[in-house]
């Protein structure tokens, strides 16, 4: 920056920071303050661009036009439309806060955005909100018909826009994908001067747009918005940039600056490597998540005989991505290729293949984890499954990778089988630019727990999107938005072949696909093994066992191969307060991680008596943690049928209303689109248990497959 960039910058800043803080009216606000944004250059396509260097959060509060009803034969809610009843906008530049405006008709916000915008000399400038899509459902046709349709917008999925841009230069943004997390926690872990003011709203009580607000109100709606502008200003100082450059999402902090330090070098690997698109289709195939599943052994049996364990691992995916071997070259087709070649190769060469299985079944009945996942098998004949996953079955056909291949094999007796279509590519670890970045986001994650807390937080998200980057499919499909009935469609991307071919000739395009697929398979092969380090492995989640009786044997020497094969790629441990923490290993935190009562119902259905706290806590997929209290503290609750009642738990589900016009009521509020939350109650299911020894009595006909089908 030179001299006169200097002095420009300094007497706006003067300019900005003589203007004390005001929590008022839009129309008493002198909107002239504004003249004194600077603004920010930008790239453009053959043009120049200029963004208003303020930081600018709005918020929308809504209120129900008639109490929900609920209907206890039918054991249903029902709800009206609903509309704004009050909404904010706050200002911040040079680290200050300039105003936090309130009104309360939809209207009057969109054209208070507008007037902002023209009072400042750039040509964009950026507004965000806390869960856009929320806001952007009341606001869109106040906004469609004012500025008319979006002239860009990104939809992340149906009902989920995080990005729309106007043709007057406003653009609207998600704080919420970005922050990752609540507004609240957002604030309390940034430690920010303004938090939310929470318990002073009440969202029960019903409001018209002419209702009086007491002083707990407005400093709830004031809060909201100066949180949202001081969070994002915060973010911003951390990471060095500013309203231009700052990333759209959480997962584009780390891609930044992957890119900058792979530089050019990345691209040209990428392409040496990049799948074709027909490779890219067997990829996506292959790809699955991560593990779960429960012992079908003690499903719903109340375990309280002995002590349950639990043991996760440090930071599994990035361990994977730091000391695995991945696909370093373009893969290729090979010939004669049996499992027993894939396993005894698989240290050199990664395999994607089309995996044939006549007459498979599990070795033994005392495997309580089976491997083999039904849902992403193309073709079987007679599974039988254990919630999800396949016990036996007379023909299975599916894509798998080596690893993959390794735990079935390990599982499962299998009578014939053949692999197809095998495709095989070298081995070797990640490059260090790369590796070097995951390995110091978790060092700076260790090292900044308990000090600086903007620090802090950009770390541990750093650590926990690494992988989410190479996992991202190189193509999506287009999510539409309907202007006119606000739904959203989902259309297949036309001329997907040439768009692909366009995205790995692009610069940025530097992380191939298939290096996501090898480490959830990776992840499926070690937490595997942590099962087999427990007498009863009870129930498995991505990258942590619950069990009785670990061996400590097992478990000290699973660890010691992670520290060696760390230490062999000149990554040790990092070194806080005289303890040791390493990347991979399985870790117990003591009477926190054991629980003296433990219960589940099948995958992300569990439920267990902690032995440090003696409280109940659960996990079931779809449920709040704090469901737990519709248990009654008692674990024989947690049982098929229970009910989780959404007015305990919090859990709500969306109705949304779409009405052709926009409208007054009959109580003078200005309404257009709206959603309604209403509870949402649960109900607890378990899976079906198998009797192994029937299973195997019964005779099952197969579907004939010729010979060159499975030799």
């Amino acid at each position: 920056m030179g001299r006169a960039a200097d002095k420009i910058t300094k007497y706006y800043n003067e300019k900005i920071l003589e203007v004390p803080y005001q929590f008022c009216h839009y129309k008493k606000f002198d909107y002239n303050i504004l003249k004194y944004i600077r603004t920010l250059n930008a790239a453009g396509q053959g043009r120049p661009m200029t963004y208003n260097d303020v930081i600018i959060m709005a918020d929308t509060e809504t209120s129900k036009k008639k109490p929900d009803r609920y209907d206890k034969v039918s054991r249903k809610w029902y709800t009206t439309d609903n509309h704004v009843v009050c909404w904010t906008i706050s200002l911040r530049a040079f680290h200050h806060n300039i105003v936090t405006l309130y009104g309360r008709k939809p209207s009057r916000m969109i054209e208070t955005l507008l007037r902002i915008h023209q009072a400042m000399m750039g040509m964009y400038t950026v507004v965000y909100f806390h869960n856009f899509p929320y806001d952007h459902v009341f606001l869109r046709k106040f906004a469609y018909r004012m500025y008319g349709l979006p002239a860009k917008q990104l939809n992340v999925k149906p009902q989920y826009p995080i990005y729309i841009e106007y043709g007057n230069g406003l653009i609207f943004k998600d704080s919420l994908i970005l922050a990752q997390r609540k507004l609240e926690k957002w604030a309390d872990d940034l430690d920010v001067e303004h938090k939310k003011a929470t318990g002073k709203w009440d969202y029960d009580l019903i409001r018209n747009q002419n209702t009086p607000m007491n002083a707990d109100e407005l400093e709830y709606i004031e809060h909201d918005t100066l949180a949202g502008v001081e969070c994002i200003d915060k973010t911003m100082t951390a990471l060095g940039k500013d309203i231009r450059s700052i990333p759209l999402t959480a997962t584009g902090i780390p891609r930044g600056q992957i890119r900058k330090r792979g530089k050019r070098k990345a691209h040209e690997e990428f392409q040496k490597m990049m799948a074709t698109f027909e490779q890219l289709q067997k990829l996506l195939k292959m790809f699955h998540g991560g593990y779960t599943h429960g012992n079908r052994h003690f499903i719903n049996t109340l375990i309280n005989w002995a002590l349950i364990y639990a043991y996760d691992f440090a930071s599994s995916y990035p361990f994977i991505l730091t000391c695995f071997k991945f696909p370093m070259e373009k893969f290729t087709p090979i010939d004669n290729c049996s499992k027993e070649f894939i396993l005894n190769n698989m240290e050199d060469y990664a395999y994607m293949f089309k995996f044939i299985a006549v007459n498979i079944r599990l070795k033994s009945d005392e495997e309580p984890m089976p491997a083999l996942q039904f849902s992403k098998c193309i073709k079987t004949v007679n599974a039988i499954q254990d919630n999800g996953r396949i016990l036996a079955a007379n023909y299975v056909e599916i894509w798998l990778n080596e690893w993959d291949l390794a735990v079935i094999s390990e599982q499962y007796l299998i009578e014939k089988s053949i692999c197809v279509e095998v495709e095989a590519a070298a081995k070797d670890y990640l490059p260090r630019w790369f590796t070097d970045y995951v390995y110091e986001a978790f060092k700076d994650k260790t090292m900044l727990k308990g000090g600086d807390v903007v620090l802090y937080s950009i770390a541990k998200a750093l650590v926990n999107s690494l992988y989410g980057m190479s996992a991202q499919k190189p193509l999506k499909e287009d999510i539409i938005e309907d202007y006119i009935t606000g739904e959203f469609n989902i259309q297949e991307m036309a001329d997907a072949p040439e768009k692909y071919a366009e995205y790995c000739e692009k610069i940025t395009s530097i992380l191939p696909y298939q290096w996501g697929v090898w480490v959830t398979s990776a992840a499926f092969y070690n937490v595997h093994q942590l099962a087999k380090c427990f007498r009863v492995p009870l129930y498995i989640d991505t990258d942590s066992c619950y069990g009785l009786d670990p061996d400590m044997d097992k478990i000290n020497a699973y660890n010691q191969r992670c520290k060696d094969m760390l230490t062999a790629n000149g990554y040790g441990p990092v070194i806080r307060d005289g303890r040791e923490y390493w990347l991979g290993v399985a870790e117990h935190d003591g009477d926190k991680d054991t629980y003296t009562e433990f219960k589940y119902q099948g995958a992300k259905r569990y439920c267990g008596r902690q032995k440090a706290d003696g409280k109940l806590h659960s996990t079931v997929a779809g449920v709040p943690k704090k469901g737990v209290i519709c248990l009654d503290d008692n674990i024989d609750n947690f049982h098929p049928g229970f009910v989780f009642s959404g007015e305990l738990t919090g859990k709500k589900t969306h109705v949304y209303f779409h009405p052709d016009e926009i409208y007054i009521d009959e109580n003078g509020n200005e309404t257009g689109d709206s959603i309604s939350l209403i509870p949402c109650d649960y109900e607890l299911d378990s899976v079906q248990v198998i009797n192994w020894e029937e299973l195997f009595n019964e005779e099952i006909e197969v579907q004939f497959y010729g010979e060159e089908d499975y030799i």
